[in-house]
């Protein structure tokens, strides 16, 4: 029975991955909004309004060239204890970041620009010999290959309109470019590496109560990346299927929508407080589909990625203190809980694709000498643990054991005024 359970886990994570902290997305975008705790609807003053609120690019009054970079480090960990096994994630850097242009126009009550940036980018990678008691026990043999990888690259022409002097509206088209690779013993070895495209929008308003007071609204819609590529398997000519064939998944990205507040009482002081919601409810699995008949009716099925989430409220402090004109320091929290249901006999979760419930804390300063500003910080996010008895996994998806992750990212950004 273990060993039967062992292949059907195995098989069904030829198709999982990881991402940075939960869902498929991205926590962060921009140096200074990640070291303010993300919690930046309601302020969103710099180029990564694209991401948080465009309206908020109305704020720019200069024509401005962007680039940020991210380095995510996650630390994950796994023990099950029936096999006698106690690993974690070899140590790995993910980067990503982003490049925006901006330009004011009509005496400052438009801005446009363009922004390419990753909303979502990163893997996990496990030493193969650390998991071969896995392997082993499934009938499988090993070492294998454990690594995985889902990216979207996306590229957002953007405008913002100052409809008053205290109400702006903005909103972005987003071209995204989707990439997932996976390798993990199956039959054999298997790897799987898919690309495709998908459209999505984002709206945002901005309302400035006084000049200490701003509420901001965002609403990203949904999308869909059919990603379309090879996959490969050592051991399918043992079932007479040839090694290799097409592959066509369809990933979805759900619904986001945000609050923000910015209150300034002071010249020196900027307080920031946002609640965020991802509906995952409607994120139920990512199916695939194999081109080659065989591989179709051995694998479409246990090969589908189950979820089975639920939504998500993401709770977000932050704040900036000038300490003089041209140097401000900042800090942020923000509470990020699973979208994992963690519901007996429904429980998901697994190494390749590990969540968890986050209390992240950020730190950072921003330095502006001119028309040039350095932002930079760090954001560390501590994971809690779950536990997850073998009659409390999904029946097809879940994986048994302890399950932990902790994440460390840093970021640096240059602005330039042109």
């Amino acid at each position: 029975m273990i060993r039967t359970t062992l292949i059907v886990i195995l098989l069904f994570l030829m198709c999982s991955f990881m991402t940075y902290a939960n869902g498929l997305n991205l926590n962060s975008n921009g140096a200074k909004a990640l070291t303010m705790g993300g919690a930046f609807i309601g302020l969103a003053d710099d180029y990564s309004a694209v991401f948080w609120n465009p309206a908020g690019l109305t704020q720019m009054k200069r024509t401005t060239l962007s680039f940020n970079l991210l380095d995510v480090i996650p630390s994950a960990t796994y023990q099950f204890e029936m096999m006698g096994i106690d690993v974690q994630t070899e140590a790995k850097n993910y980067f990503s970041g982003s490049v925006g242009f901006f330009k004011p126009l009509a005496e400052n009550r438009v801005v446009v620009g363009i922004y390419g940036y990753v909303p979502s980018g990163l893997g996990s990678k496990w030493n193969g010999d650390d998991l071969l008691l896995l392997t082993q026990a499934a009938g499988l043999g090993g070492p294998y290959e454990w690594e995985s990888m889902l990216g979207v690259i996306t590229v957002s022409p953007a405008i913002a309109v100052k409809l008053s002097d205290r109400f702006s509206m903005g909103a972005s088209i987003n071209f995204n470019y989707g990439m997932l690779t996976v390798k993990k013993p199956a039959l054999g070895q298997y790897e799987e590496d898919l690309t495709g495209l998908a459209l999505g929008f984002t709206i945002g308003a901005m309302f400035k109560v006084n000049d200490q007071f701003s509420i901001g609204a965002t609403l990203k819609t949904p999308f869909k990346v059919k990603l379309n590529g090879d996959a490969k398997m050592s051991g399918a000519p043992l079932y007479q299927l040839p090694a290799e064939s097409s592959a066509e998944r369809e990933a979805s990205w759900p619904l986001w929508a945000g609050l923000g507040l910015a209150f300034t009482p002071n010249e020196k002081l900027t307080i920031t407080a946002d609640a965020q919601y991802t509906n995952w409810e409607k994120l139920t699995d990512i199916p695939m589909n194999f081109e080659n008949s065989g591989w179709a009716a051995y694998f479409n099925k246990l090969s589908r990625l189950e979820l089975q989430w639920q939504d998500a409220i993401q709770i977000r402090l932050g704040l900036q203190y000038m300490l003089t004109e041209t140097l401000a320091l900042r800090g942020g929290y923000y509470y990020d809980p699973s979208p994992n249901p963690h519901r007996n006999a429904n429980n998901t979760h697994n190494i390749l694709l590990p969540q968890a419930t986050y209390n992240f804390l950020t730190i950072g300063l921003g330095i502006i000498s001119g028309n040039i500003t350095l932002d930079a910080g760090m954001e560390y996010g501590f994971g809690k643990k779950v536990t997850i008895a073998t009659n409390e996994v999904h029946p097809t998806a879940g994986m048994p054991g302890t399950h932990g992750i902790n994440i460390l990212a840093a970021t640096i950004a240059l602005t330039i005024g042109l």
